[in-house]
């Protein structure tokens, strides 16, 4: 998968929707999707409707630099085009959130939109500091909880195998994504630069 030059955006307040200025540009049609694995992303896309309603969503797996976080945002835009709700979000900076919200109104705002947005892309799972008994791993556990029963959808993007993710996580809560999440992976070489930027 690999960008395409010349689409601009639409006017839209990324900010509003956590999408950072890195992905401001992502889009499906800004995109080039190579390799059949690529397909599940395209079909839940152009199926957007039927799968947002029925609370159906996507893990992303696969090694760093795959297209996994560029190919969540994209399915999301087309989500916020069709005028569904949508925050994006990535675990570490979700959990510190979490952990650092001192206005109770504020920190209640924000939880209730990570348990009421018809659809959250949770972004590097795996990649924030976890534990099946610590206070983090409850209060995630009982997000994708409370997501499931109100039938939300929710992406998750990780570079962990499902071995790992569950021996990570709460069985729980591995069982209702597995229930309503389609398993994603995507291979191939990292689509960033494979040496470090020369100044």
């Amino acid at each position: 998968m690999k960008p395409m030059n010349g689409e601009q955006p639409k006017s839209l307040n990324f900010e509003y929707y956590g999408i950072g200025k890195r992905y401001q540009g992502v889009t499906l049609g800004a995109l080039e999707f190579e390799g059949a694995e690529y397909a599940p992303v395209v079909a839940f896309a152009e199926n957007i409707k039927q799968r947002l309603e029925n609370g159906l969503g996507l893990i992303l797996k696969g090694p760093v630099g795959t297209g996994k976080t560029c190919a969540a945002i994209a399915i999301m835009r087309v989500a916020i085009d069709n005028k569904y709700s949508a925050f994006f979000i990535s675990m570490m900076s979700l959990l510190d959130k979490l952990m650092t919200l001192r206005d109770k109104e504020e920190a209640y705002e924000f939880e209730q939109r990570l348990r009421t947005t018809k659809l959250l892309v949770l972004d590097d799972l795996g990649g924030e500091y976890r534990s099946k008994n610590d206070f983090t791993g409850s209060k995630l556990m009982s997000i994708i909880g409370e997501r499931y029963e109100r039938q939300l959808s929710t992406i998750i993007t990780t570079n962990l195998t499902i071995e790992q993710l569950k021996a990570e996580y709460d069985e729980r809560m591995i069982d209702r994504l597995r229930s309503t999440n389609q398993l994603v992976t995507l291979g191939g070489e990292s689509l960033r630069r494979a040496e470090w930027r020369e100044i």
